[in-house]
């Protein structure tokens, strides 16, 4: 199979305590504007462990990921882009430092939501979901033994969490 270059983004959707955790881009055409937090995958780099640091680079969180909740498709210059969101559990909760990207991270309520200027209308439907009918669909570890780290990511796997953060 021959290899396709790709833009591979993620992003990490943190719930708690029924409030979702977003950053407020500090430059460039969405500045100002709220989403998850998020970026580019490195080279050498999964996006599980991407999202995560994203996620401790714009807030200062860490945590683990609990599973795949979105999936966003496009085409960017005649090549795939493609856009994975993670539900994380944070594990730690850091402080979050300005960066030159970032210029603000704040936690939500769903009611709160409306009054947020949005990077896309992708990204408040990913936050609105986390707080009203969170569905992940988690990883199956193992399902196919490899040296390295292997995701597979089923339908099958599917379960309801709570918007605390717990599984129903």
């Amino acid at each position: 199979m021959a290899a396709l270059l790709c833009d591979l983004g993620v992003a990490a959707r943190v719930v708690q305590g029924g409030k979702i955790l977003l950053v407020q881009e500090a430059t460039g055409p969405y500045q100002t504007k709220w989403g998850l937090p998020k970026g580019h995958v490195d080279p050498g780099e999964s996006p599980e462990d991407a999202a995560l640091r994203e996620l401790h680079e714009e807030t200062g969180c860490t945590g683990s990921v609990m599973g795949l909740v979105g999936v966003r498709t496009a085409l960017r210059k005649d090549r795939p882009a493609v856009f994975l969101c993670y539900d994380v559990h944070v594990e730690s909760r850091g402080q979050p430092v300005a960066t030159k990207e970032i210029s603000s991270s704040n936690w939500f309520s769903l009611t709160e939501l409306g009054s947020v200027e949005w990077v896309s209308e992708t990204m408040q439907q990913l936050a609105v979901d986390g707080l009203t009918h969170r569905m992940v669909i988690r990883n199956q570890s193992g399902l196919t033994l490899r040296q390295a780290p292997y995701a597979v990511y089923r339908s099958s796997m599917a379960s309801s969490v709570r918007p605390g953060g717990g599984q129903e």
